[in-house]
């Protein structure tokens, strides 16, 4: 940094700085830096590509299919847009708390492109894992028109059908790597922990509930464009709560089982997971909405899309992929002294025990091991105690056609049933738009009809004698066509665009000499081309209605003005 400082800065400045200026401002350069790389780290794409190619295609994937549940809000609203930018606040609160809280640091994501909050969570994570699992089952569940407090159990397992593929290839390829000792995920299936998929069931739900039950109290069911900042606090409520609603369900079950009567965390997720599932049987049961059976012709939508994009990528890749020649370098579980425990604190009071640093040699994570590392297992360097930044090596499947079976038999088995909610049951639900239509303003009688003055306008020049003459006005071709425009409402004005020429030709400075002949000109016209029996009535109507019709398009004129010229 002191070489940079000095090349760039220092020596291109007009005068002498200090050498304890120069050391100060470089080690303040120095924190500046560290503080960007902790917010965003960049790698290479193309060392990722030949280290670890399938992580690559899976971040391009959920960009791809991020990309596509926003397509979706977009064209559905604000308020669908207004949960996706929720569920964005909703990773950033539970990957930040997952890493800063000690008791739920327990896993480390492989190193992507862009990887944030100090090489901890990749973009693909914050814009993609969440959108593609939250928001894709938020906007399915809407489909079955089903009561709040089934809602969020539907959206909670939409989330866990679309999570299983993911977790059980994703550990595989070493996306990430878990805590090898700590007691929440010890118990595993194909090295997915049990309580992954209780994790993503009850936040999913969670986000659902609050979200509903927030926007029930302060905004109501319609949108209204004047309360976007209630909206906005809605969205903030669900993203952030979500996280503390998920772990009082954890509290609720899987914590007093587990750590109390030592059940098995598969019993303790499988029921949770059913009653979920009852939930929503019962509703859906009882649901008398007729918008839930109506099914949806244009099933196909971005959502659709999204899922069978993710679903195809997973079944090509448990066929073609080789995590043997996988390397995983990044961050992952401390090497370090390997008798140094670490308390757990549960949600019961109980405190449970964990190894805090990873044992090279005694370890139960079967995925990784270190065979591609030149010089073997990694140790920290002199001076150092842990090790935390190195790399990982990917193992060979045990049992390909074990992995294909549940993999192809998982997405099969989910796309019906996803088909089944996307197309047989109603359309996505959303929310009707408040609309504001423009008050009429009543306005007096004589508001309403002009007075002369404003109607006419007095010729210049000494006044005549005569009586009949006094009452002439001076009307000019523009004035007087601006009359009849207001007088008459368009489609009676549209009958007699013909006769409008003759009389303005033959009144050329002024229309009152033939008013009377004029008005029954336009009387005339218009009962021919209305085609009514009674002259004397529609006459009437034309004089008497014609005014109340349009007073909100033009000002009011009657027929007596007129009449008196």
């Amino acid at each position: 940094m002191d070489y940079l400082m000095d090349k760039y800065l220092f020596d291109n400045l007009p005068f002498e700085v200090a050498p304890e200026t120069r050391k100060d401002w470089g080690q303040r350069a120095l924190h500046v830096v560290q503080f960007f790389d902790w917010v965003c780290k960049y790698q290479d794409p193309w060392k990722i590509y030949e280290n670890h190619t399938s992580f690559l295609f899976g971040e391009l994937l959920f960009f791809l299919l991020a990309g596509l549940t926003f397509a979706h809000a977009w064209r559905h609203g604000t308020r669908h847009v207004l949960v996706w930018f929720g569920i964005l606040i909703h990773a950033l609160n539970v990957e930040n708390l997952c890493y800063w809280i000690p008791d739920m640091d327990n896993f480390w994501q492989a190193q992507g492109i862009l990887t944030f909050f100090g090489a901890r969570a990749p973009l693909y994570i914050l814009v993609g894992i969440y959108h593609m699992f939250d928001y894709t089952a938020f906007v399915l569940a809407s489909r079955l028109h089903l009561p709040w407090w089934a809602y969020g159990p539907a959206v909670g397992l939409g989330a866990v059908m679309l999570d299983m593929p993911y977790d059980i290839m994703g550990i595989k390829l070493v996306w990430w790597t878990w805590h090898d000792t700590d007691p929440n995920i010890y118990d595993r299936m194909n090295w997915v922990p049990w309580n992954s998929y209780y994790f993503h069931a009850s936040f999913a739900c969670s986000f659902t509930w609050l979200l509903l039950g927030s926007r029930h109290y302060l905004v109501g069911k319609e949108y209204d464009w004047r309360k976007l900042p209630r909206e906005i606090a809605c969205i903030f409520i669900a993203g952030m709560g979500a996280f503390w609603l998920g772990t009082i369900q954890f509290a609720l079950l899987y914590h007093p089982a587990h750590d109390i009567f030592k059940v098995h965390s598969e019993y303790t997720t499988i029921i949770f997971l059913a009653i979920y599932a009852l939930i929503v049987i019962i509703a859906d049961r009882h649901n008398k909405n007729p918008k839930a059976r109506t099914g949806n012709k244009y099933w196909f939508d971005e959502m659709a899309c999204a899922i069978s994009i993710e679903y195809i990528f997973f079944m090509i890749a448990v066929l073609i992929s080789d995590p043997y020649n996988i390397v995983s370098e990044g961050l992952h579980q401390p090497i370090g002294p390997c008798n140094e425990t670490q308390k757990v604190q549960t949600p019961t009071g109980l405190v449970l025990q964990k190894q805090k640093y990873f044992c090279p040699e005694n370890y139960d994570e079967k995925y990784i091991d270190f065979h591609c590392v030149p010089n073997g297992v990694p140790k920290p360097q002199d001076g150092q105690i842990t090790l935390e930044w190195y790399p990982v090596c990917g193992t060979d499947y045990d049992n390909r056609a074990e992995y294909v079976f549940l993999i192809w038999g998982i997405c099969i088995l989910y796309s019906l049933l996803w088909y089944q909610i996307a197309a047989r049951s109603g359309e996505t639900q959303v929310d009707p738009v408040k609309v504001f239509r423009k008050k009429t303003v009543k306005t007096s009688e004589t508001q309403e009809l002009l007075t002369e003055n404003e109607l006419t306008k007095t010729p210049k020049g000494p006044k005549t004698s005569t009586p009949v003459e006094s009452k002439k006005k001076d009307v000019t071709p523009e004035l007087s066509r601006s009359v009849i425009e207001r007088l008459f409402p368009s489609p009676i004005r549209s009958n007699i665009e013909t006769t409008l020429p003759r009389i303005f030709d033959r009144t050329p400075a002024n229309i009152v000499h033939s008013s009377l002949h004029f008005r029954e000109e336009i009387v005339s016209t218009t009962m021919e081309r209305s085609q009514q029996n009674d002259t004397r009535n529609t006459e009437k109507r034309l004089i008497q209605d014609t005014p109340a019709r349009n007073l909100r398009k033009r000002p009011v004129i009657n027929y007596a003005i007129i009449t008196r010229y």
